[in-house]
């Protein structure tokens, strides 16, 4: 909160015996000028110091919606009026995870990857900032997860030398034969993209919350299923804001349901 320090009320003071001195008239004081300084100073401070709580609350608010590009917006304005610690490690923390889940949501993992590691890295020292920090650092593994996902996805599978053409594709039989039987059996217990959904959409009860939507995301490392749920600013827009309600993971086996994060 910015206020009028003691010296500058000293220096406030000083200023207005010298002004009542040099307005002294036959012995009446003239005031009209020292009185309408001091009453437009303190209803400046006071201006500013409202500027500043109001900004601060509306970036806390926004923080428990994890809306962190609209609580940068407000922890920016909160710093220039006031230029304190407090909402300077708010500006920034709320920055870098406003950053971080945007470039996630655009699958730039390793981008994202690297605001996550910086938020979690950062010296916070109040309790709204070591909030931030610890949603960082349960950000980070989830989008190095999604990396190396990326790049499995990305890598070509190089074919085998072939020894003989007769004996290559004798192998090439008997491998279809057995994955058809592996496929098969698979088939009858594995379980679908589809299915997990549903599975996820019970979970989250989204029955009863119209708003939310739901998406696959990728495969996690073990071979369950990722989705993501969301809720968008503008439905009506295909450019509308996202704003992550959870990531949840399926196990293709056990059929069970849990929270990423």
């Amino acid at each position: 909160m910015k206020k009028i320090g003691n010296k500058g009320i000293g220096c406030l003071i000083k200023w207005f015996k010298m002004d009542l001195q040099n307005n002294m008239v036959n012995g009446v004081v003239i005031l009209k000028r020292s009185i309408m300084v001091v009453f437009l100073v303190l209803i400046a401070s006071g201006c500013v110091t409202r500027n500043y709580d109001s900004n601060m609350d509306l970036g806390k608010s926004q923080l428990n919606e994890e809306n962190y590009l609209e609580a940068h917006e407000a922890f920016e304005l909160a710093y220039k009026e006031g230029k304190t610690p407090k909402s300077r490690e708010l500006m920034d923390l709320s920055g870098l995870l406003a950053s971080g889940m945007k470039k996630y949501d655009e699958q730039d993992f390793e981008s994202a990857k690297k605001d996550f590691e910086e938020a979690t890295a950062y010296k916070a020292k109040y309790r709204d900032g070591k909030q931030m920090v610890s949603k960082a650092a349960e950000m980070h593994p989830v989008s190095d997860s999604a990396t190396i996902e990326a790049v499995l996805g990305n890598d070509e599978v190089k074919p085998a030398e072939e020894t003989t053409v007769e004996g290559s594709k004798a192998e090439d039989v008997a491998a279809t034969d057995e994955k058809g039987k592996e496929g098969s059996k698979d088939s009858e217990r594995a379980l679908s993209k589809s299915q997990a959904e549903k599975l996820v959409k019970d979970y989250v009860d989204m029955e009863n919350f119209s708003h939310l939507q739901i998406e696959y995301d990728h495969d996690a490392e073990k071979g369950d299923y990722i989705f993501h749920v969301f809720e968008v600013d503008e439905p009506s827009q295909k450019s509308g804001h996202k704003t992550t309600w959870g990531w949840y993971g399926v196990n293709k086996e056990t059929k069970e349901v849990y929270e990423v994060m």
